[in-house]
């Protein structure tokens, strides 16, 4: 009886995800979702798929990794920001921001930009490199502020515990020379740990300057602008396409005169024919939800 309600659980999990991926363009974060489902779950067993492996490949027409991937992004993010980033800025610049451990990196990437060394750069303008760059750096940075911290606690505390001793008079000295030695050591190098605490944190301003002036409203807009620039943008070029249709549909006339113009014509005609076939290469691997950014 458990083995069967396993198997229908399955079933209807995977009856869902094929719902939603059909309707990929609204519903994509539901349909990560439900194959994220499958895989903790290892439906893909009663599925009759013998590996979650062999489910994405069969399934789907995709391997693993990039199903993954997209499991990460989304169970990193809101369903509202997986769309839009997803839409916005591809599969490979949504995983970036996703895996960013600090969600006011995020909101201060996606709102001020990546810092570079050409000045800051939209999402858009920046790099993939650039934007691990940047995600790299500001986790170090917050792992060396970190450490910074806990290296001033312990030495505080000790610097503490060398105060309170009481000195033991050897000859005509009040303190003891090797505790003494001890007491400096230890004075210095907590002087020096709240110098790196404090240059650590002049880098770290502009994180900070972000959690003080950051407006969620302001955000909000931002999000909802960012997806109606992109709905226009699309119906755009739709508008684009349609036009480029109808102005240069291929008639009789025009294959007669074609047909009879000089070869250096053609070719030039032929290039241009090449260029219009990888455009609607790309568009169609983009219609698919298959895209890839290298």
């Amino acid at each position: 009886m458990n083995e069967l309600s396993t198997e229908v659980q399955a079933k209807e999990t995977h009856e869902k995800a094929v719902g939603y991926f059909k309707v990929s363009e609204q519903y994509g974060y539901k349909f990560i979702m439900e194959v994220k489902k499958i895989r903790d779950d290892r439906y893909y067993k009663e599925l009759g798929f013998s590996s979650f492996d062999d489910y994405c490949n069969n399934a789907w027409g995709f391997n693993r990794d990039w199903m993954d991937r997209k499991i990460k992004s989304a169970s990193n993010l809101k369903e509202e920001d997986f769309t839009l980033y997803t839409m916005q800025y591809g599969q490979e610049k949504t995983f970036l921001l996703a895996t960013m451990e600090d969600e006011q990196q995020r909101e201060q990437a996606t709102t001020k930009g990546i810092p570079t060394e050409q000045g800051n750069k939209s999402i858009d303008e920046a790099t993939q490199k650039e934007i691990n760059e940047h995600r790299r750096k500001y986790k170090e940075l917050e792992q060396q502020t970190e450490q910074a911290k806990k290296s001033e606690q312990i030495m505080q505390k000790q610097l503490e515990e060398l105060e309170s001793k009481e000195p033991e008079i050897v000859e005509k000295e009040v303190v003891p020379a090797n505790l003494k030695k001890e007491f400096e050591d230890t004075n210095r190098d907590l002087k020096f740990a709240r110098k790196e605490i404090e240059r650590l944190t002049k880098n770290q301003e502009y994180v900070e300057l972000e959690k003080n002036d950051f407006d969620e409203g302001k955000a909000d807009k931002q999000k909802k602008k960012l997806y109606w620039e992109s709905e226009k943008n699309v119906l755009e070029m739709k508008v684009h396409v349609d036009t480029f249709l109808k102005n240069t549909a291929v008639t009789a006339f025009r294959k007669g005169a074609i047909a009879s113009a000089d070869n250096a014509t053609k070719r030039k005609l032929k290039d241009s024919v090449e260029d219009l076939k990888e455009f609607t290469k790309q568009m169609e691997i983009v219609l698919s939800g298959r895209i890839e950014i290298k």
